[in-house]
């Protein structure tokens, strides 16, 4: 499976894992990138949306998108942007979020909650400590060593984290 395919497969199934657990029935639209849900009415409400944008304004004025791979929009402007960044050797990629988590925390303040999870098979990549520490601008911080990135219970313990910043609306 291409690169790119096996990314969104695994966003297809954090946003399904996502929906079973916060979302109001009959509201899951779309699958991969354009995949959509609404939060349970219980739960507060709001929308679940795969590759959504939030925008930040650089020093200049000039503002620019940010493309979050799950971003949940609750009520009263709360944002719980959720990031995936797969290993790589190469710290740019790592860099290039935290620059735009650094901005969008400038931008939002408090209204935002930004996870980055880092996904590592193997001894590929930046190590979990090194990308953690360009990483911090990121309120939480998860690194997840695996062999297969569907197993569900290895998102157990991420998706109660998520599930949480839910519930603090």
């Amino acid at each position: 499976m291409a690169t790119e395919r096996y990314q969104e497969s695994l966003l297809e199934f954090l946003i399904s894992a996502l929906f079973a657990r916060v979302g109001e029935a009959g509201t899951l639209t779309g699958q991969g990138k354009p995949a959509r849900f609404e939060i349970k009415q219980s739960l507060g409400g709001g929308t679940c949306e795969a590759s959504s944008s939030l925008e930040y304004a650089l020093p200049s004025g000039r503002k620019l998108p940010h493309v979050s791979d799950i971003l949940i929009s609750l009520p009263g402007g709360k944002n719980v942007a959720v990031e995936l960044q797969w290993a790589t050797d190469l710290s740019d990629q790592v860099k290039s979020r935290a620059y735009d988590a650094l901005h969008l925390k400038q931008a939002l303040g408090t209204s935002l909650t930004a996870f980055l999870i880092y996904l590592r098979a193997g001894q590929g990549g930046l190590s979990a400590e090194q990308a953690r520490e360009i990483c911090y601008p990121f309120d939480q911080f998860i690194a997840l060593e695996h062999q297969d990135p569907q197993n569900p219970a290895m998102w157990v313990p991420v998706l109660d984290r998520i599930e949480a910043e839910i519930h603090k609306g």
